[in-house]
């Protein structure tokens, strides 16, 4: 087989792969920036188990976080909204991977 060939394969293979990161992309659903944190956290009364037991606190309380001009920011969610945006932060992970591959 000559180079000629090879590379005519080789460039053949790229544009495949590409096809198939495109229709990645088009099965994304909706994106969103930012993470999903859980945190338990001791409520402050003196008389709670909480406050002499790190493995006694109150939650799990579901927190998103990102950045926005530079400063970070934190809003803590209802299980609906944790729920949505934990698939939507998931989604936009796969769309960044598929991003770099293309």
């Amino acid at each position: 087989m000559s180079s000629g060939r090879k590379s005519t394969d080789r460039m053949q293979t790229y544009l495949q792969n590409y096809r198939e990161l495109t229709a990645q992309l088009a099965q994304t659903g909706f994106i969103w920036p930012g993470h999903i944190q859980r945190r338990y956290l001791a409520c402050g009364k003196t008389n709670c188990a909480c406050y002499k037991d790190p493995k006694a606190r109150h939650g799990p309380y579901v927190y998103w976080t990102s950045k926005s001009k530079g400063k970070t920011v934190s809003r803590m969610l209802d299980p609906d909204e944790a729920k949505l945006l934990e698939e939507w932060i998931e989604n936009r992970r796969k769309l960044d991977t598929t991003i770099r591959q293309m």
